[in-house]
């Protein structure tokens, strides 16, 4: 697995291109009004749903590629740092993969928190990490590294019950990945209405916006035509496809049985009192 770096008690990615002043300073960055802030846990969809943002955003228009999106278009704060956030337009929007409690906020900014189901993330967690050419363990190895926390951006249950918390807040709205995906019209509708009734409005009454917002943000689509040039260590840059499925239920197949039990009675730990229990569980 890649190399943590400790970071106000939160082991983050440690790599050449995530700088610790670039982590201090997401962490420090105070949003201003109006910002829209993608925020996740790694691998729960949240390339994804930024092209559903800028889908939206743009009225089916907007489709950069993964590389100007990073630094331009929805700047990787842990990447990029924030000085490139000055030269944004507004809505700016922009993500990171931190924890609620640990980010500055602001009452005018709006937040979007994409969650997956726990043993769909680590496989999906697994063969990014290997895609991306890092030492990575074998499977069995990664999982008890996944459900210790120790692994980047800490425990998976802990970063998720982070935004759960806030779930009511006027300016912070949750999306799940599976009901994205099983309900795609309903939710682009969800989260367009959460920007804006203009931008709400344009959808629901515009079949072919949305039509071609729904084929933009489709897997097929994205895959075909989206990748990542990865810095790679010492120049070495390399092609990354951040599409593998897109698919739910992976992790069921991937995972040992007495795997899946330990992750459950973590969850049902960890969890308990949370309507995520039973999202997840209740089956």
């Amino acid at each position: 697995m890649a190399p943590t770096q400790i970071i106000r008690g939160l082991p983050f990615p440690k790599a050449s291109w995530f700088s610790e002043k670039n982590i201090e300073d997401t962490l420090d960055y105070v949003p201003h009004d109006g910002d829209i802030i993608i925020a996740s846990y790694p691998k729960t969809g949240t390339t994804w749903l930024q092209y559903v943002v800028f889908q939206i955003l743009s009225q089916g228009e907007l489709f950069p590629n993964i590389d100007d999106c990073i630094y331009k278009y929805a700047p990787y704060l842990e990447m990029s740092g924030t000085a490139v956030l000055e030269n944004m337009e507004k809505p700016r929007v922009y993500k990171h993969h931190c924890p609620y409690n640990m980010v500055q906020k602001n009452d005018k900014a709006k937040y979007i928190y994409i969650y997956r189901k726990p043993e769909d993330t680590i496989i999906s967690y697994y063969h990014f990490a290997l895609s991306l050419g890092f030492e990575t363990p074998e499977l069995d190895e990664f999982f008890e590294d996944f459900i210790s926390g120790n692994i980047g951006y800490g425990h998976y249950f802990d970063h998720v019950l982070s935004f759960f918390d806030h779930k009511d807040d006027e300016n912070v709205l949750l999306v799940s990945y599976e009901k994205l995906l099983l309900n795609k019209r309903e939710e682009i509708l969800r989260i367009a209405k959460y920007f804006g009734d203009e931008y709400y409005q344009t959808l629901s009454e515009n079949e072919s916006i949305m039509d071609k917002v729904l084929e933009h943000t489709s897997f097929d689509y994205m895959k075909k035509n989206l990748s990542l040039t990865h810095p790679g260590e010492e120049g070495a840059k390399r092609k990354v496809n951040f599409f593998r499925k897109g698919t739910i239920g992976d992790g069921k197949q991937s995972l040992k049985p007495e795997q899946l039990k330990r992750l459950k009675d973590l969850a049902k730990k960890k969890l308990e009192g949370s309507d995520l229990l039973k999202e997840w569980f209740d089956e």
